[in-house]
């Protein structure tokens, strides 16, 4: 990188898919980031498969300054598709019941993976919630997870007449005031 060159940044779910291939390599590269899925019995993607999808956004930025910077909570899901099956009979013909998946080995080692990982921006992550899903085309596990991050502006800031207020009402002479440090480098 240099000035003519500038910083491309990784994007997180991209990063983190491409983290999920790595650490579950049953899915055999399997692992996309996606905004949204329309499965149909035509388009049955190849299983077992896990998709990272953004959610939703929250921030409560300042209220009487400007917005230049301020922490974002951003919710994602992790979502593993996996080969449906139901219990079967003595007679070979299946029941209303859906098979059992070891949700909790897939949940420990994702965890465990997620805590350790150094997030391409810095990003802090919190487990939410495991939810279980079955239908004929997959049974899905779906984890939650809230996204904390610093949001800057990538506009530079405003140019306008450069000065400083100096006030030194009751401040002693030998004591100053030092300037905060930018939260945006």
């Amino acid at each position: 990188m240099d000035a003519i060159t500038p910083q491309t940044q990784v994007r997180f779910l991209p990063a983190l898919a491409e983290k999920i291939a790595e650490w579950f390599p049953e899915v055999q590269g399997r692992s996309i980031a996606v905004s949204e899925v329309s499965i149909t019995q035509e388009n049955v993607p190849t299983l077992p498969l896990v998709m990272s999808a953004f959610i939703n956004s929250t921030a409560e930025p300042p209220t009487r300054t400007r917005m230049g910077t301020f922490d974002m909570a951003d919710i994602f899901i992790v979502e593993f598709w996996l080969e449906p099956a139901r219990y079967k009979k003595a007679d070979g013909s299946e029941t209303p019941f859906w098979s059992y998946y070891p949700y909790e080995e897939i949940r420990d080692n994702l965890l465990s993976h997620i805590s350790e990982w150094d997030t391409p921006n810095g990003e802090i992550i919190t487990y939410r919630r495991l939810q279980i899903g079955a239908e004929p085309f997959a049974v899905t596990l779906t984890f939650t997870f809230l996204m904390v991050f610093r949001w800057c502006s990538s506009l530079p800031p405003a140019q306008g007449i450069p000065f400083k207020l100096a006030v030194n009402i009751l401040t002693p002479k030998d004591c100053c005031i030092p300037e905060e440090p930018d939260p945006c480098p």
